[in-house]
């Protein structure tokens, strides 16, 4: 081999490593961030099925309307639990409630938002 061979063969070794080590960064982060959202989403799933499983319709917006900071073991996570009445007059045929569970945390790029429709009963 000549020492040109040498060179060129060095170049595209030392240019694969490169890619390689900058593929391996990438895939860290992302399934760093990947951690981090799969923690929301399941912090935001419990909400939900804590709501759900409210025993009096007419109080949900004051038992669970509200803004968690600080939640116990996810300290960097916070977890808001909007609540929205549709109809519920005597003279609307519907009466329902839309409750929406919005997690923040430092890692995620926007928040996690997850909703769901509770019929009155």
């Amino acid at each position: 081999m000549t020492l040109i061979e040498v060179m060129v063969a060095m170049t595209i070794f030392v240019g694969a490593l490169l890619s390689m080590a900058a593929f391996t960064g990438r895939f860290a982060q992302t399934v760093s961030q990947q951690k981090v959202r799969a923690v929301a989403a399941q912090l935001a799933a419990d909400r939900l099925e804590l709501v759900k499983a409210a025993t009096r319709y007419a109080a949900i917006e004051s038992m669970y309307a509200n803004t968690e900071n600080g939640i116990p073991g996810f300290p960097a996570y916070a977890r808001e639990t909007l609540v929205m009445h549709v109809g519920g007059d005597p003279a609307d045929l519907e009466d329902y409630k839309i409750v929406t569970v919005i997690v923040r945390s430092p890692g995620l790029r926007s928040p996690l938002k997850r909703s769901t429709t509770i019929s009155s009963f």
